[in-house]
Order: C-alpha cells, then sequence, then structure tokens
C-alpha cells in the first residue's frame, strides 16, 4: 500500500515467474531441470524481533504429477551458500541461475507500475517476481502478508472460486 511518494522514480517491477520458467524449459531443459531439482537454502533473520526464517527447496518448485511449476523461490539476498552438491553441479546451477536472471530481466517480461499515493497491490509471492526502479524523495509503503491457505479457506467458505 503507497502510503506517500514526493520524489520521481520508484516504480514497481513485475514479472510472472511462471512464464520465465516455461521460457527457460522450452530453451535449454537442462536449466530448468537443475533449477528445479537443486535444493538450495535459503535464510531470513531478524534477532532483534524474534524472527529467523529457513528453507530450502529449488529455485523452481514442480508438482510431481503435472510438471508444472507451483512455487518461484527466488531472493538473492536470502540464498545461503550452496553446499550440499559437488563443484561441477554448483558451477551448472549457478549457469542456469544466470540464463533464469537473464530471462527474468529481459524488458518484454516485465511489467512496470508506478504506485500512487492510496494505491494498494496485491502480489502472489509464489508466482510473481518483484522488485522496484530507483526513486527520489521520501516514500512510505505499508506491506503484509496474506497466508495462501487462509485466503483460499476464506474463499471457499465464501462460496467462491478458489
Amino acid at each position: 500500500h503507497c502510503m506517500r511518494h514526493e520524489g520521481t522514480g520508484g516504480g514497481s517491477l513485475l514479472v510472472d515467474g511462471f512464464h520465465v520458467a516455461d521460457q527457460i524449459r522450452r530453451r535449454n531443459p537442462m536449466d530448468f531441470e537443475i533449477l528445479s531439482r537443486l535444493p538450495v537454502k535459503h535464510e531470513y533473520t531478524e534477532k532483534e524481533n524474534g524472527i529467523c526464517m529457513s528453507a530450502e527447496a529449488p529455485v523452481l518448485n514442480v508438482d510431481p504429477f503435472s510438471q508444472e511449476p507451483y512455487l518461484i523461490r527466488y531472493n538473492d539476498y536470502d540464498r545461503c551458500p550452496i553446499n550440499t552438491a559437488t563443484y561441477d553441479m554448483v558451477h551448472r546451477w549457478y549457469e542456469a541461475h544466470r540464463n533464469f536472471v537473464t530471462e527474468m530481466r529481459k524488458p518484454e517480461n516485465i511489467l512496470t507500475l508506478k504506485l500512487e499515493p492510496g494505491t494498494v497491490m496485491f502480489v502472489d509471492n509464489r508466482r510473481i517476481l518483484h522488485g522496484r526502479e530507483s526513486f527520489t524523495g521520501n516514500r512510505k509503503l505499508f506491506g503484509f502478508f496474506l497466508f495462501r491457505d487462509d485466503l483460499l479457506n476464506k474463499a471457499r467458505l465464501l462460496g467462491l472460486q478458489a
């Protein structure tokens, strides 16, 4: 929720991670394979706030039956060193990661939205990769998280398609 922005820039960058994964699978199936198989550990810690979250899973989480992605785990700031595979496998993972990032950053894959004060944006963190452009001035955003299971449960209780 954009509360205030007195300045320039700061567009929100949105990328459909499932589309990027599909592009990778079509162009280089081996990149898709390694990004969907090699587990990578991510950690986020705020000791002063009592927060220590940790997860270990591939970047591309794929349904075992449909082979379609259902979750993208991409955050370079929270990624830990990969120490669960051979040197050659880690080297190959970084090549695949580089190709994923290159595809993700193609202009045709990015939607840029400028949040004006009063604008609220909901993002499906399992699918949409998001960031922002640089900005000047004062900017105040209010963020929060909804748990997917809670949201889907409420939708079902209200008789909505979930």
